[in-house]
C-alpha cells in the first residue's frame, strides 16, 4: 500500500512526464481497475438502495448517494446533496472504507423485504424466461428447460445451470 507522501510525490511529478508516458500510465491503470476480480470484490459489498460515498470524476470530489441500479461494470447513483443522478459510476469509484454521511431523511434499504414471498416451483413452467445472479453476483438470463423438485434447470448463453426457485425472477418481454 502506498503512503500519502509517496502518492503526493508521484502526483507532483506527473506534469513533467511526456504525453505518451501519461497515456501509457492511464492505460495501465484502466486495465488494473477493470479486472473482473476487482469489480466483483466491490460489487459483492453493494446492493440497490445502499447509501455510499463515491468519487465524482466531473469535479474531482467525493459525494454521497444512494445506489439505484447495479450493472456489469458500473452503476447508477442518486446524489443526495444536489439531487442529481449519476449514471455509469464505475465500481472502483466507491469508497468502501469511508462512511457515507446520510441525512435524517436517508435510511439504508435492506436487501430483502419481509413482505415479499419467495418464488416456488408453482410460479414457473418450462419455457419461461428468467434471470438470476450467479455466485459472483453477475446477472444471467435464460430459459427454463426442466423443473426439478427444488431447482430449475436453466439454459443460458454459457451453459446449463441448476438454480433454486427462490432466486429466480421472471423476465417480461415487452
Amino acid at each position: 500500500m502506498m503512503t500519502q507522501e509517496e502518492f503526493a510525490l508521484i502526483i507532483r511529478n506527473l506534469p513533467q512526464a511526456s504525453s505518451l508516458d501519461l497515456y501509457r500510465l492511464g492505460h495501465a491503470i484502466r486495465a488494473l481497475y477493470s479486472e473482473p476480480q476487482r469489480i466483483l470484490a466491490v460489487r459483492a459489498r453493494l446492493h440497490a438502495g445502499m447509501v455510499v460515498r463515491f468519487f465524482d470524476d466531473i469535479d474531482g470530489g467525493f459525494r454521497n448517494g444512494r445506489i439505484v441500479a447495479l450493472r456489469d461494470r458500473d452503476m447508477t447513483v442518486d446524489e443526495t446533496e444536489r439531487n442529481l443522478r449519476h449514471t455509469h459510476v464505475p465500481y472502483v469509484a466507491i469508497d468502501l472504507d469511508g462512511q457515507a454521511t446520510a441525512g435524517p431523511e436517508i435510511v439504508d434499504v435492506p436487501r430483502t423485504r419481509p413482505d415479499q414471498k419467495r418464488p416456488t416451483r408453482a410460479d414457473f413452467k418450462v419455457g419461461n424466461t428468467v434471470n438470476f445472479d450467479d455466485r459472483h453476483g453477475m446477472p444471467l438470463i435464460g430459459k427454463i428447460v426442466r423443473l426439478n423438485q427444488k431447482t430449475a434447470t436453466i439454459e443460458t448463453y454459457n451453459g446449463q445451470w441448476r438454480v433454486s426457485f427462490g432466486i429466480l425472477r421472471h423476465v417480461v418481454d415487452i
